[in-house]
């Protein structure tokens, strides 16, 4: 049974409703809270800038898989 445009408006009523009873005051309240982009001055720091996060580099192996270090890769028994 299709739904009609009356249904379908209701819905996203409700949901708008329930977004800006819910979603909006907990972010509200967080923010009262602690600043969560650290956007707050601080003269003690020589820098803003923070260095970027390590990445594991992948590697190829003799076999020519590529694994990432630390992991070792078993090779498959032969069958006797």
């Amino acid at each position: 049974m299709p739904r009609s445009r009356w249904t379908e408006r209701l819905r996203h009523l409700g949901l708008a409703v329930l977004y800006f009873a819910v979603v909006t005051p907990a972010g509200l309240c967080v923010r009262a809270v602690r600043d969560p982009l650290r956007r707050s001055w601080d003269a003690h720091r020589p820098t803003y800038l923070q260095p970027p996060a390590r990445t594991h580099r992948r590697t190829v192996s003799s076999s020519g898989r590529t694994r990432r270090p630390g992991i070792r890769i078993r090779r498959a028994r032969s069958p006797r």
